[in-house]
């Protein structure tokens, strides 16, 4: 079986993921929502679709002494990108950033709310993703998605590490308005450029699409069947290749001639290390100079004590 590159990178982009549909946006910081998913938010807006924006961590890590002050700042420019992005005002749980815990209790409310928002699709990290918040709130979406009794998708996007995806989402209009909603990170950005990164992605998603698309966000999406099945099988780059199939396509056997030249070569060198082997045992210097060399080896070690 051969395997084509367009099975593990899409050649195409979306104008959207799904045509309509109420979405559930899960971010594990402030700002997360934008870096990751802002062109899908906006996209869902244009359609008219339902969107509810969660961020669950307070995003007040490293900050004891002015904690609560932090939390606020971070809270009001997550308000300033949702103006931006035209959602309307998100929602905080307030965990502590860095202090998520996978369990029943970020699970059972992941599923409270797709049951109240109705969600069609759940946006979330992917768990490829390094930072331990993204990669908690990512294996409780899967799970809590797993767990809904009528067919949803996740939808796990990109931030810290990027991911296989199988979907592009064409975002070339939107580019503007998403670097205006990642400006509002006030906080985030004078740390780091990460409005930089995220726009360099974008960009780089570009890469099998046609040159008229400048800016794409990349998203593996499943459904909540697939994360049923096999986890490896939710994982693998392509949903259409088995990772049998990519490990049969990529093996390359080796001619018979060039098997055989290679036993007969290490044939021949063995029969010539054992020729050397019986040639000392038989030779007479080796046996009447042995007691001499007993002798030196003796001397040399009360030489060293």
């Amino acid at each position: 079986m051969s395997v084509s590159e367009h099975e593990f990178v899409p050649y195409h982009a979306e104008k959207s993921l799904v045509e309509k549909g109420s979405a559930l946006v899960l971010a594990p910081h402030p700002d997360d929502e934008v870096f990751g998913c802002g062109g899908a938010i906006m996209r869902h807006i244009e359609a008219g679709d339902p969107v509810r924006v969660v961020i669950v961590t307070d995003g007040a890590f490293g900050r004891e002494a002015d904690k609560g002050d932090l939390a606020r700042e971070r809270q009001r420019e997550s308000r300033c990108a949702a103006a931006v992005l035209g959602y309307g005002e998100p929602v905080f749980w307030g965990w502590p950033d860095r202090g998520l815990e996978y369990g029943e209790g970020l699970i059972g409310r992941i599923l409270e709310t797709i049951e109240e928002q109705a969600a069609e699709l759940v946006y979330a990290p992917s768990w490829w993703e390094i930072h331990p918040d993204h990669l908690i709130l990512a294996l409780a979406a899967a799970e809590a998605a797993r767990r809904v009794p009528r067919p949803i998708r996740l939808a796990m996007y990109e931030v810290g590490v990027p991911l296989p995806p199988n979907r592009l989402l064409d975002i070339t209009d939107l580019q503007g308005r998403k670097q205006s909603a990642m400006a509002c990170f006030t906080s985030q950005l004078a740390r780091q450029d990460y409005d930089r990164h995220v726009a360099a992605l974008d960009t780089f998603r570009t890469y099998t699409l046609a040159s008229s698309i400048r800016a794409a966000e990349g998203y593996r999406l499943l459904t909540n069947q697939s994360l049923r099945e096999s986890p490896l099988d939710a994982m693998r780059p392509s949903p259409r290749t088995s990772l049998k199939d990519l490990a049969q396509s990529l093996r390359v056997p080796p001619a018979p001639e060039a098997k055989a030249e290679e036993i007969q070569r290490l044939t021949t060198r063995l029969q010539a290390q054992r020729q050397e082997i019986e040639a000392i045992h038989r030779s007479t210097s080796w046996r009447i100079t042995a007691p001499l060399r007993w002798l030196v080896s003796r001397l040399r070690g009360r030489a060293n004590h």
